[in-house]
């Protein structure tokens, strides 16, 4: 079986997400450069996507291939910190609900310390106003 993301999606599912349509795996597969029936097999593979194809897809399809490396375990979430505005989007929007269950992330959320480059981010993309120091 292949790899999912936190929210237990598989990566077509994820780019489905992210893309706002459908993603055959023919266009997987032109990404990665693979013909359809390696790309047929390449896909039920334990360690699909890996950190290479990930990024391969990213730059086809004009994501963020950090985001992407992140959800699927290849980075640690300890790397959320380093993303800016688009890719914290991104990254919110490929994992949905299981996005809000991150004890960090509720922490921020709750605390609203503006003060970290995370939570302003979070606050940033949620329209909440910091509060006034």
């Amino acid at each position: 079986m292949s790899r999912r993301n936190r929210a237990g999606k598989d990566l077509a599912r994820v780019l489905e997400w992210l893309l706002n349509r459908d993603v055959p795996d023919s266009e997987i597969g032109s990404a990665l450069n693979l013909a359809k029936a390696t790309y047929s097999r390449r896909k039920d593979a334990d360690d699909f996507p890996n950190y290479a194809e990930l990024s391969a897809l990213a730059e086809s399809l004009g994501l963020s291939a950090r985001v992407l490396q992140i959800a699927f375990g290849w980075r640690g979430e300890d790397e959320l910190i380093l993303l800016d505005l688009a890719e914290m989007r991104q990254y919110m929007e490929q994992a949905g609900s299981a996005m809000l269950g991150n004890e960090g992330v509720r922490r921020y959320i709750d605390s609203r310390e503006p003060d970290t480059p995370w939570a302003s981010a979070i606050l940033q993309m949620s329209a909440v106003p910091a509060p006034a120091n």
